[in-house]
Protein backbone atom coordinates (compact mmCIF):
# COMPACT_ATOMS: atom_id res chain seq x y z
CA UNK A 1 0.00 0.00 0.00
CA UNK A 2 1.74 3.57 -1.23
CA UNK A 3 2.29 5.60 1.85
CA UNK A 4 2.88 9.45 2.44
CA UNK A 5 5.31 10.63 5.30
CA UNK A 6 5.18 7.12 6.52
CA UNK A 7 1.62 6.14 7.07
CA UNK A 8 -0.84 4.66 4.62
CA UNK A 9 -2.14 7.28 2.10
CA UNK A 10 -5.97 7.00 3.08
CA UNK A 11 -4.89 7.76 6.88
CA UNK A 12 -2.55 10.44 5.63
CA UNK A 13 -5.49 12.00 3.64
CA UNK A 14 -8.01 11.47 6.16
CA UNK A 15 -5.88 13.49 8.92
CA UNK A 16 -5.58 16.03 6.11
CA UNK A 17 -9.66 16.47 5.89
CA UNK A 18 -9.30 17.27 9.94
CA UNK A 19 -7.08 19.47 9.80
CA UNK A 20 -9.17 21.52 6.81
CA UNK A 21 -12.43 20.64 7.87
CA UNK A 22 -11.17 22.36 11.75
CA UNK A 23 -9.81 25.01 9.99
CA UNK A 24 -13.25 25.55 8.13
CA UNK A 25 -15.31 25.48 11.21
CA UNK A 26 -13.45 27.93 12.73
CA UNK A 27 -13.33 30.19 9.32
CA UNK A 28 -17.30 29.80 9.45
CA UNK A 29 -17.87 30.98 12.58
CA UNK A 30 -16.24 34.50 11.40
CA UNK A 31 -17.70 34.42 8.28
CA UNK A 32 -21.24 34.13 9.95
CA UNK A 33 -20.60 37.07 11.69
CA UNK A 34 -20.92 39.15 8.84
CA UNK A 35 -23.29 37.50 6.29
CA UNK A 36 -26.12 35.29 6.57
CA UNK A 37 -26.25 31.67 6.01
CA UNK A 38 -27.15 31.83 2.31
CA UNK A 39 -24.96 34.38 1.80
CA UNK A 40 -22.39 32.65 3.05
CA UNK A 41 -23.17 29.26 1.27
CA UNK A 42 -23.16 30.96 -2.11
CA UNK A 43 -19.40 32.36 -1.24
CA UNK A 44 -18.74 28.88 -0.12
CA UNK A 45 -19.95 27.35 -3.54
CA UNK A 46 -17.44 30.13 -5.24
CA UNK A 47 -14.38 29.06 -3.18
CA UNK A 48 -15.14 25.68 -4.33
CA UNK A 49 -14.82 26.53 -8.24
CA UNK A 50 -10.67 26.62 -8.76
CA UNK A 51 -10.87 23.38 -6.89
CA UNK A 52 -13.50 21.98 -9.55
CA UNK A 53 -11.59 23.41 -12.50
CA UNK A 54 -8.22 21.26 -10.91
CA UNK A 55 -10.70 18.16 -10.27
CA UNK A 56 -12.49 18.26 -13.53
CA UNK A 57 -8.95 18.28 -15.45
CA UNK A 58 -7.53 15.43 -13.54
CA UNK A 59 -5.66 12.53 -15.52
CA UNK A 60 -8.39 10.58 -13.68
CA UNK A 61 -11.57 12.15 -14.92
CA UNK A 62 -11.07 10.86 -18.05
CA UNK A 63 -13.65 8.27 -19.28
CA UNK A 64 -17.46 8.05 -20.04
CA UNK A 65 -20.55 5.61 -20.42
CA UNK A 66 -23.51 4.56 -18.19
CA UNK A 67 -21.50 4.11 -14.91
CA UNK A 68 -20.12 7.68 -15.26
CA UNK A 69 -23.33 9.67 -15.87
CA UNK A 70 -24.84 7.87 -13.15
CA UNK A 71 -22.28 8.37 -10.72
CA UNK A 72 -22.37 12.08 -11.51
CA UNK A 73 -25.57 11.82 -10.96
CA UNK A 74 -25.39 10.68 -7.59
CA UNK A 75 -22.33 13.16 -7.01
CA UNK A 76 -24.70 15.99 -8.25
CA UNK A 77 -27.13 14.78 -5.43
CA UNK A 78 -24.60 14.29 -3.09
CA UNK A 79 -23.72 18.46 -3.48
CA UNK A 80 -27.29 19.31 -2.97
CA UNK A 81 -27.42 17.23 0.23
CA UNK A 82 -24.28 18.84 1.50
CA UNK A 83 -25.11 22.48 0.59
CA UNK A 84 -28.09 21.92 2.60
CA UNK A 85 -26.44 20.76 5.58
CA UNK A 86 -23.86 23.95 5.07
CA UNK A 87 -26.92 26.20 4.91
CA UNK A 88 -28.07 24.54 8.03
CA UNK A 89 -24.88 24.70 9.66
CA UNK A 90 -24.18 28.36 8.80
CA UNK A 91 -27.31 29.39 9.75
CA UNK A 92 -26.44 27.30 13.11
CA UNK A 93 -23.80 29.96 13.68
CA UNK A 94 -25.35 33.45 12.01
CA UNK A 95 -28.52 32.36 15.09
CA UNK A 96 -25.18 32.63 17.57
CA UNK A 97 -24.32 29.01 17.94
CA UNK A 98 -21.20 28.49 19.59
CA UNK A 99 -18.90 27.06 17.20
CA UNK A 100 -16.95 25.33 19.79
CA UNK A 101 -20.63 23.18 20.04
CA UNK A 102 -22.18 23.22 16.82
CA UNK A 103 -18.83 21.94 14.86
CA UNK A 104 -18.09 19.37 17.18
CA UNK A 105 -22.38 18.01 17.18
CA UNK A 106 -22.79 18.48 13.42
CA UNK A 107 -19.22 16.61 13.04
CA UNK A 108 -21.57 13.64 14.40
CA UNK A 109 -23.57 13.31 11.10
CA UNK A 110 -21.71 9.61 10.41
CA UNK A 111 -24.54 8.58 12.82
CA UNK A 112 -26.98 9.09 10.35
CA UNK A 113 -24.29 7.39 7.42
CA UNK A 114 -24.78 4.35 9.65
CA UNK A 115 -28.15 3.82 9.99
CA UNK A 116 -28.58 4.18 6.24
CA UNK A 117 -25.67 1.44 5.90
CA UNK A 118 -27.27 -0.59 8.06
CA UNK A 119 -31.03 -0.28 6.32
CA UNK A 120 -30.25 1.14 2.68
CA UNK A 121 -26.41 -1.01 1.99
CA UNK A 122 -27.43 -3.84 4.81
CA UNK A 123 -24.69 -3.10 6.41
CA UNK A 124 -23.55 -5.27 9.32
CA UNK A 125 -22.84 -2.81 12.65
CA UNK A 126 -21.17 -5.05 15.61
CA UNK A 127 -21.71 -4.10 19.29
CA UNK A 128 -18.30 -2.10 19.47
CA UNK A 129 -19.25 0.42 16.46
CA UNK A 130 -22.90 -0.34 18.23
CA UNK A 131 -21.39 1.06 21.48
CA UNK A 132 -19.49 4.12 19.64
CA UNK A 133 -22.82 5.25 18.23
CA UNK A 134 -24.51 5.01 21.15
CA UNK A 135 -21.47 7.54 23.25
CA UNK A 136 -22.00 9.58 20.08
CA UNK A 137 -25.66 10.17 20.68
CA UNK A 138 -24.00 10.75 24.96
CA UNK A 139 -21.64 13.26 23.31
CA UNK A 140 -24.66 15.15 21.70
CA UNK A 141 -26.37 15.28 24.80
CA UNK A 142 -23.64 16.20 26.70
CA UNK A 143 -22.41 19.07 23.99
CA UNK A 144 -25.37 20.83 23.70
CA UNK A 145 -26.09 21.02 28.03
Amino acid sequence: MPRILGMPRCLAFSLLTILVWGAWGAVSKVASEGVDANTNQVFFTFGLLPLMLIVWRSPRNAGGGEGRRIGIAWAFLTGILGGTGNIAFFHALVIGGKVSVVSPVTALFPLVTVVLAVTLLHERVGTAQKAGLLLALVAIYLLSM
